[in-house]
């Protein structure tokens, strides 16, 4: 009997608020919704919302990004999140240096447009950020500060959380369109501004 018990552990499905679900309530979440299957306990598996929002101490974002003057202006902490090489980031298709320069300059017309920073570049794992425009733009990760709060696995392509000095933020995990970052930027500064 206890045999079973762990196999049904060990492949378990559950929601995002960890309750368990079906295989196929779980792989319908992850076809049609925003969400990412990740392992969890025991090989189970747990589904995490690709698109979080909600609040937190501000503060230690903005210091840990050397942007505490932005935090006392009113200014949103735009970070764009690099994994680390994975097949999606390294596959060639469109991630080069021209692309990133163009996405470069979308990013600080819309920061001055929404009142944020211009764009952190932050990364986990610095393997393969040489073939974008300027490497030398990507830092660390300051502490994993942002690793433990917003992207505590290696969510694929790369990530971006946008949080205004509220607290509040709107991110997207794993590869999004450019223009989401837009519209995080846009709903924050419209919500708080």
């Amino acid at each position: 009997m206890c045999l079973t018990l762990q196999l049904v552990a060990q492949t378990g499905y559950r929601d995002e608020m960890g309750r368990t679900v079906s295989r196929e309530y779980f792989e319908k979440q992850i076809l049609e919704g925003p969400y990412f299957g990740i392992p969890y306990e025991e090989g189970g598996k747990i589904l995490v919302n690709r698109m979080p929002f909600g609040k937190v101490d501000p503060e230690k974002f903005y210091e840990a990004t050397g942007n505490s003057e932005a935090f006392q202006s009113g200014k949103s902490l735009l970070v764009i999140f690099y994994p680390g090489k994975d097949e999606c980031n390294s596959s060639g298709a469109g991630d080069n240096a021209n692309s990133f320069d163009k996405e470069h300059k979308s990013l600080m017309k819309w920061s001055e447009k929404f009142n944020a920073t211009p764009p952190v570049y932050l990364y986990s794992n610095a393997a393969g950020l040489e073939k974008y425009a300027n490497p030398g733009m990507w830092k660390p990760d300051p502490g994993n500060t942002f690793s433990e709060e917003f992207f505590k696995y290696p969510y694929p392509c790369g990530s971006f959380v946008v949080i205004h000095p509220s607290g509040n933020y709107r991110a997207i995990l794993g590869g999004y369109p450019l223009s989401q970052v837009q519209t995080a930027l846009k709903k924050l500064d419209r919500e708080y501004n």
